[in-house]
């Protein structure tokens, strides 16, 4: 008996399943499609995570071409299709991430010290953070005349051995030991190491006494410094140490029992400068410029009283990520 020829194809049977399943994921993105730009800092993420994952060079290179290939693969997918838009764009931004990633790293990685030294440092000082929780204060140092050593280091210095004159633009001289940054002690910890080579830092230690003072500081102390000890002269207790760090951002101030007790409590993050704190301050100057603008009758009626209200918050918004979280902590 001869076998009847097939009506449909293999072929044609899968291109029509594959249309009823781009047409339902687009159905599902048309629904969602408020939420679709919430991928963005997921996809620039991605591509961040690669850099860190990746061994070398040849790997960030390849998951770069990977990523530019998937975005042209998405670009044949049809004209105004919003898949198509998520593939290209998704392919694009987690080529920027490890792009950006690794760029700061050229520009900024500062490689560690190979091994621990013991020597004399004469060194400007770039910036200075006082940490009274822990009885020191922390100088950021470029050294001088010193070709073994890394561009920047940080020693700690005792409260009790600090000089006068010591600031930014100084020139000490003292004895130390340096170290490279420490890795992280367990699997999964605190790895120093790493940031500290995003903040150009190749060795850290403790400066001996004496420290002498070769040129003294005449900068004055920036406007985060001068909050920071105001702070801590108008209040007492434990609460100055984290009054300092919601208005700072510095919790140098916070003793250790204390900062034990907010761990415990759950409540650590809270001391961490974050959008929780900007919305904060930004929503109390928005309503607080609204009811002082309202109590003026030609401002109520012909002032646009929400937009310089939301400008004014905005700007205070900036002024308070700039004095805080988003300030790079140099000595952090």
């Amino acid at each position: 008996m001869a076998f009847e020829p097939r009506q449909t194809s293999l072929w044609w049977g899968a291109a029509a399943w594959l249309r009823g399943a781009f047409s339902r994921v687009e159905r599902g993105l048309e629904t969602e499609r408020e939420q679709i730009p919430l991928w963005v800092p997921i996809a620039l993420g991605a591509g961040i995570a690669a850099w860190f994952l990746l061994p070398d060079r040849a790997g960030w290179l390849a998951f770069c071409c990977g990523a530019l290939a998937l975005a042209c693969l998405g670009s044949l997918l049809p004209d105004g299709a919003r898949l198509r838009r998520m593939i290209v764009a998704g392919g694009m931004l987690a080529c920027i991430g490890c792009a950006l990633i690794w760029g700061k790293a050229v520009l900024l990685g500062q490689p560690p010290l190979a091994r621990a030294v013991f020597t004399e440092v004469t060194g400007e000082v770039m910036a200075v953070r006082a940490v009274p929780a822990q009885q020191m204060v922390r100088a950021m140092l470029r050294p001088l005349d010193a070709p073994g050593l890394p561009a920047t280091i940080r020693v700690n210095i005792a409260e009790a051995d600090v000089p006068a004159g010591l600031g930014e633009g100084a020139v000490i001289r003292f004895r130390v030991r340096l170290m490279p940054p420490a890795p992280p002690s367990v699997p999964g910890g605190y790895d120093f190491a790493a940031r500290a080579y995003f903040q150009g830092i190749g060795a850290t230690g403790k400066a001996l006494k004496p420290i002498d003072v070769l040129r003294p500081s005449t900068a004055p102390p920036p406007l985060r410094a001068r909050l920071f000890a105001h702070i801590r002269e108008q209040v007492d207790g434990p609460a100055q140490g984290i009054a300092v760090a919601l208005a700072t951002g510095d919790q140098g101030a916070i003793a250790e029992a204390d900062a034990e007790a907010m761990r415990r409590s759950g409540l650590a993050h809270l001391l961490s400068i974050s959008g929780l704190h900007v919305t904060a301050l930004i929503g109390a100057v928005i309503f607080l410029l609204m009811r002082v603008m309202a109590l003026s009758q030609r401002a109520a009626l012909d002032w646009p009283l929400m937009l310089i209200a939301a400008g004014g918050g905005a700007l205070a918004g900036i002024g308070y990520t700039l004095l805080t979280s988003a300030l790079q902590e140099s000595t952090a």
